[in-house]
């Protein structure tokens, strides 16, 4: 009877294992996976034996701090449309960024904010970004206002920081920067380019050539005025200097019956356009017509000029940080200055602006230097930042220099001199004028007397 048993038991399991066995012999079809697309690269086979972490994200988060409103809205153009080519070009043609660490792929999305054109809630925004949101770099742009921010919470958190468009010295006065990598030009070659372009004009370096300075007492205004002051000291230029005057200032009298009073025929400074276009206005009433002005950042955009009055413009000298013409090529896309001008007008309407080429490279370097690390480990990061170059659509960005009274590291970008002039049809045009520093880009046009 046990026996009997036993043997029950085993023509059970037999037949328990013959089902199994069945089932096993003819499975269903496994879903067909598509044939990768030859234009997107395939992850690459782990190593074996290779240590892999687990991502800390899926998505790679990278925050911006965009003045979207406010007086600095003009900068502030083109945002979030000319990130986002890069990030469509990035997860849809590349497909992501391969990090061997993880060994995964991972696309990346930008999380932007507005900050207002005012630095408190820059400062705000940008630690909303890293508490609340997470992101694994930042990135700073347009003028010391929002750039200067950003670099604080940057430093504060210990997040990489991708700083652009503001002058050098303007960032590197805030003191050591280790987690904050920058590139602009610095105020040095803004003098020389004015001062050629002064020369150019009629009016060298010499005693009877006289400069106004017209610098308010923001950080921009400051970083501008103490470079003039130390530079313009050794040379023969008269310097007439009213001093530095609150942001706030409506009533520009008194400044503009000095530069009358000395006879100064050169003018310079660095304001924004609301202040720039109610201190013209009253140069005009007041019978005050100098022949030489140049006026940094205020009426760099074609909308503020013209928001200004393009006869009131025309012959105005600038500083041209970009130009659809420059000569350069992003290593990353393979685009032009043209090719993203093309883009943009079809999109918009409008004409391109010179921070929108900013926009782009800023994202270019960011993907650069996630291709090149192998985690988005801050600190990996910040030792692939002192080896990379990039050519990118606003130039060659290489973090090469370090600023002499600490430890910033930036790059230099190019910088042209230039002028508004006034077309027949009434519209105007920016020319350029001096390429001393950076031969490569063309001279658009000659100069013209403004009065």
């Amino acid at each position: 009877m046990k026996k009997a048993k036993i043997v029950s038991l085993l023509l059970v399991l037999v037949l328990i294992v013959g089902i199994f066995a069945a089932c096993g012999a003819d499975p269903a079809p496994a879903p067909s996976t598509p044939a990768p697309d030859a234009s997107t690269p395939s992850t690459p086979a782990p190593d074996a034996g290779k240590d892999v972490v687990a991502a800390p994200s899926d998505t790679v988060k990278i925050g911006i701090v965009n003045p979207t409103t406010g007086p600095l809205a003009g900068f502030g153009e083109g945002c979030p449309w000319t990130e986002e080519l890069i990030v469509d070009y990035v997860n849809n043609e590349l497909g992501g960024i391969y990090f061997e660490a993880y060994d995964a792929t991972l696309p990346i999305e930008i999380i932007v904010y507005d900050s207002q054109s005012d630095t408190t809630v820059c400062s705000e925004m940008a630690q909303k970004l890293v508490e609340e949101d997470g992101v694994h770099m930042l990135i700073a742009r347009h003028t010391p206002d929002t750039v200067n921010p950003v670099n604080a919470i940057a430093e504060r958190y210990g997040v990489f920081c991708v700083s652009i468009e503001c002058p050098v010295d303007a960032w590197a006065a805030e003191g050591d920067h280790e987690y904050a990598m920058h590139s602009q030009w610095c105020l040095d070659d803004i003098v020389a380019t004015y001062t050629n372009m002064w020369a150019a004009m009629g009016y060298p370096a010499a005693p009877e050539n006289k400069v106004g300075f017209v610098f308010p007492n923001d950080s921009d205004g400051t970083a501008w005025a103490n470079k003039w002051t130390a530079a313009l000291a050794e040379t023969d230029y008269t310097v007439v200097d009213p001093g530095r005057f609150p942001i706030t200032t409506t009533d520009y009298s008194d400044i503009i019956k000095t530069f009358k009073e000395e006879g100064v025929q050169i003018l310079v400074g660095c304001l924004t356009c609301p202040t720039f276009g109610a201190f013209w206005l009253q140069c005009g009433q007041m019978g005050y017509e100098p022949p030489v002005v140049g006026v940094g950042k205020a009426y760099l955009l074609e909308a503020d000029a013209l928001a200004i009055g393009a006869e009131l413009m025309d012959g105005l000298l600038t500083e041209i940080w970009w130009s659809a013409g420059h000569p350069y090529t992003s290593s990353l896309t393979g685009w032009n200055g043209r090719d993203l001008e093309a883009a943009y007008n079809e999109a918009s309407g409008r004409p391109i602006t010179q921070p929108i080429g900013y926009k782009y490279a800023s994202m270019e370097i960011c993907v650069a230097l996630l291709q090149a690390a192998t985690s988005l480990d801050t600190d990996e990061l910040l030792e692939v930042r002192k080896t990379i170059s990039i050519d990118t659509i606003i130039g060659n960005v290489t973090y090469d220099q370090t600023w002499p009274d600490n430890n910033s590291q930036f790059a230099l970008t190019p910088v042209c001199g230039g002028q508004w002039q006034l077309q027949e049809d009434g519209s105007l045009e920016l020319v350029i004028l001096d390429n001393a520093l950076y031969p490569e880009i063309d001279i658009t046009g000659e100069y013209k007397d403004r009065v």
